[in-house]
């Protein structure tokens, strides 16, 4: 190669760099682009990007050794880079370099990536990407943050745009769609965050649709959730002790509401490593060092699967010293029961969707118990409130995601076997403050 070409693929990859880091910058309207071919035909920059793509897709099939040889993006971007200067050079179409390097970074982001996501997935601020249809996305910055609804006419060319994008997360998340199961949750690792997309598909949505959660790279901080006004530090102090404690917990709040990111941030004050497990349905938690993460597997194809009731009896036959369940719902009640059932000296440590009002927590909760198994009902709810004693709220404002409370599930004062539910740090004047209960379990 001359050195004019070495200058060439060197402006080319700069160009490739920018586009990346500025296309969430990109003008919402956007006019079509065309170039002029060698013999006078007019080429739109779209078209012969959709046929760079076709392209490579017929060259490189799922079974191509070259393909799976290319294990890094430098040499993925060779690979694409080859068939794009072929398809060029058969069109006759004579390129500007920050041209060559826009269709060159949309191919890649189609082919290996998630097309128009990939600048979302890439900003560390991102949180939440919803897709509904191809006029526009909502996207969340930042856990407390309001939602930020994005207008971008042409983010997707159509809604089979959309669906691909929807198909291709799916299937790096080892799950599909399927006629059978209309709703998926499923998890995937982008850019060394934990991703977790939803989808709802037909009868329960007209059309595809997706809600993409985002986690941080690393747990977040208690003090940082201070400083972000989820908690005070009288919360997070008492947060520290809990982790630190034997123990178990249940954090319990509406869909997106920081569950699991603050399930993360307290394991990451625990002493806990090898003898923790984890059963979650996208592989949403960040675990301390040591400890093994079990997903639920989708069916795909002939695959029937791994539901989250046969993770729970996996990890249990594994005999941990803690197990953490992210998340745990009222549909999937029988996968608790052995849980709840159990004898040995088993740290547990839940997050639990559902509603955040204190008033209705305790009739939740017990009615999820007795749900797991009807026919030792009382005993299960007994169990639950001795295996899980300490009972974390949380809820999303508008403007922020929030601490509502901490409380502790106490035997009833009359003897009669039942127990209260106990507020200990609670909202009065100045936010959250201890209340004048008792602790019954010292921490």
């Amino acid at each position: 190669m001359t050195n004019m070409q070495n200058s060439d693929q060197h402006d080319i990859d700069n160009n490739e760099i920018n586009l990346d880091r500025e296309h969430d910058n990109e003008v919402v309207e956007r006019t079509p682009q065309f170039v002029t071919s060698e013999r006078g035909r007019v080429v739109s920059i779209a078209g012969l990007t959709e046929r760079i793509i076709e392209e490579f897709h017929i060259e490189f099939d799922d079974d191509s050794l070259a393909l799976q040889e290319s294990d890094t993006q430098t040499k993925r971007r060779g690979l694409l880079r080859d068939v794009a200067d072929y398809v060029i050079g058969i069109e006759s179409v004579q390129l500007s370099l920050p041209d060559k390097a826009q269709i060159l970074q949309k191919a890649y982001s189609e082919i290996f990536g998630y097309g128009p996501l990939d600048a979302y997935f890439a900003d560390p601020a991102v949180t939440t990407i919803s897709l509904e249809n191809k006029q526009g996305i909502s996207v969340r910055f930042g856990p407390a943050s309001d939602l930020v609804v994005q207008e971008e006419k042409d983010l997707f060319d159509d809604w089979h745009h959309v669906r691909r994008t929807i198909k291709r997360l799916l299937k790096d998340a080892d799950a599909e769609i399927r006629s059978d199961i209309p709703i998926v949750e499923a998890g995937l690792t982008i850019n060394n965050r934990r991703v977790s997309v939803n989808v709802v598909s037909p009868p329960y949505s007209t059309d595809v649709m997706a809600d993409i959660r985002v986690h941080p790279a690393d747990p977040i901080q208690l003090d940082t959730w201070v400083q972000q006004g989820m908690m005070t530090d009288l919360a997070a102090d008492f947060l520290r002790r809990l982790a630190k404690s034997s123990y178990g917990f249940a954090i319990v709040g509406d869909t997106e509401s920081g569950k699991s990111t603050l399930m993360s941030s307290i394991l990451a004050e625990t002493s806990l490593g090898e003898g923790l497990r984890s059963v979650e349905w996208s592989g949403e938690l960040i675990l301390p060092n040591g400890a093994v993460a079990s997903k639920v597997q989708w069916p795909v194809g002939d695959d029937e699967g791994v539901t989250f009731s046969e993770r729970v009896m996996e990890v249990l036959d594994a005999q941990p010293a803690a197990i953490v369940l992210d998340e745990v719902r009222a549909d999937e009640a029988g996968a608790i029961a052995p849980l709840l059932a159990h004898q040995g000296q088993l740290r547990q440590m839940w997050v639990i969707r559902g509603a955040s009002e204190s008033k209705r927590i305790r009739s939740a909760i017990s009615m999820l118990a007795r749900r797991a198994d009807s026919d030792h009902s009382e005993s299960m709810v007994k169990n639950l409130y001795e295996k899980l004693p300490f009972v974390i709220v949380l809820k999303r404002r508008r403007d922020r995601l929030e601490l509502l409370e901490i409380a502790e599930w106490q035997p009833a004062e009359d003897g009669s076997g039942y127990y209260d539910y106990v507020p200990l740090i609670a909202k009065g004047w100045e936010g959250l403050e201890r209340t004048s209960n008792a602790l019954e379990h010292e921490l």
